[in-house]
């Protein structure tokens, strides 16, 4: 019979080998048991960090949002307060107990699920950092969206009137006009950038009207009026009128009573040769009335003054487009007096012809004030 000596060397490499595989077998066999055990919360935490991730980039994305307005100082506080709360999220996303939960390596992500506690505590950690970081950016958004809402509720209107086509303006009164409700920040992100595009498009269309007004302008100014009375017969005066108006986009329409709604020359209805109305029907942002039952028509009607007439009520326009309304804040009570300044300065109406025809229209009369007012608003200041 073969006897095996157990105190020899060999026998003793033997059991030592041997306790190794033993204590291997079952700590591998623990870890993959305990793997059954916590795995759903392994993907629960998982689940959690990524929605915290999708927190933190929506914060970071609207940092960089509020950055892009017009005058993002205005934000720097709620700025500040996002990018801090980033700082110390991304401090905590770092640490190994939240690296042993993303880590793509399994063996990792099951030692590191030994100390399932601690990795629980680090998640509970972010998730408090993460709603922090969410209220503070709802903080930004609102102040932004409060910005932008200021905007449209003091311009709206007057985009509505100076923009060649209303549609977009439309939109955005539309938008603006319903409640608006979300159910996380990105999707109030997504609404704001939304309608900082749509807003940014309609501020472009009002530049591009108002850069076309000036080259028709230009294009008016440049039709020869002819300087005597006689040069020209009544249907040949309403003619070179009718195609000043029509250089502008705008034709004439004769009426026999001032049709304006309540909004009033300031003068009684008999010294109102023409008229433009600001309307928001947009039927009348083209059109420029004159009053046939005017008691001087039939003299205007023989005269370069008809063209003159004209051009003023074109620079009411004028200025309507340029800043929203045909009585600026710049303008304060001299807004005939401007206009008649306009006409002249930008649509060469004729300067001694409309002092002759208003003597004794104070509120008309212009000066060297009137005319760098007139300036000012060509140049886009309207006050």
């Amino acid at each position: 019979m073969l006897l095996i000596d157990s105190n020899s060397r060999g026998s003793r490499i033997a059991k030592n080998v041997l306790t190794v595989v033993i204590i291997c077998a079952v700590f591998i066999t623990a870890i993959y048991f305990k793997k059954g055990t916590v795995s759903d919360e392994n993907d629960w935490a998982t689940q959690q960090i990524e929605t915290m991730q999708g927190i933190r980039q929506t914060a970071q994305d609207s940092v960089a949002f509020a950055q892009s307005m017009e005058d993002p100082d205005q934000y720097a506080a709620e700025i500040e307060n996002v990018q801090q709360y980033i700082t110390d999220y991304d401090q905590l996303a770092k640490t190994k107990e939240i690296q042993s939960i993303t880590t793509h390596d399994p063996m990792q992500r099951a030692i590191g699920s030994l100390n399932r506690n601690r990795q629980q505590e680090a998640v509970s950690n972010m998730q408090v950092t993460a709603r922090n970081l969410d209220e503070q950016t709802k903080t930004l958004l609102d102040a932004v969206d409060k910005t932008m809402s200021d905007d449209f509720t003091q311009h709206g209107g007057q985009w509505l009137l100076q923009v060649d086509d209303p549609t977009q303006v439309n939109e955005l009164i539309d938008r603006y006009g319903k409640d608006r409700h979300y159910s996380s920040m990105q999707d109030l992100l997504t609404d704001l950038q939304s309608l900082q595009k749509l807003r940014s498009t309609v501020k472009q269309q009002v530049s591009d009207s108002v850069a076309n007004l000036h080259n028709a302008e230009v294009s008016t100014a440049a039709i020869a009026v002819p300087a005597l009375n006689g040069d020209l017969d009544p249907a040949g005066w309403y003619t070179l009128a009718t195609n000043v108006a029509g250089t502008m986009g705008v034709q004439i329409e004769q009426t026999m009573e001032y049709g304006c709604g309540d909004q009033t020359s300031g003068l009684p209805q008999e010294f109102t040769v023409a008229y433009y109305c600001q309307s928001s029907d947009r039927a009348q942002r083209n059109v420029v009335h004159i009053l046939t039952t005017h008691p001087s028509w039939t003299q205007t009607a023989r005269s370069p003054w008809l063209v003159d007439v004209v051009k003023h009520e074109l620079s009411h326009r004028s200025i309507m487009i340029s800043c929203g309304t045909i009585q600026p804040a710049i303008a304060g009570d001299r807004t005939e007096a401007v206009t008649n300044s306009y006409s002249v300065l930008y649509l060469g109406a004729d300067r001694g012809r409309i002092a002759e025809q208003q003597q004794g229209l104070a509120e008309y009369a212009m000066d060297e004030q009137s005319d760098q007012i007139a300036s000012s608003i060509h140049d886009g200041n309207c006050g």
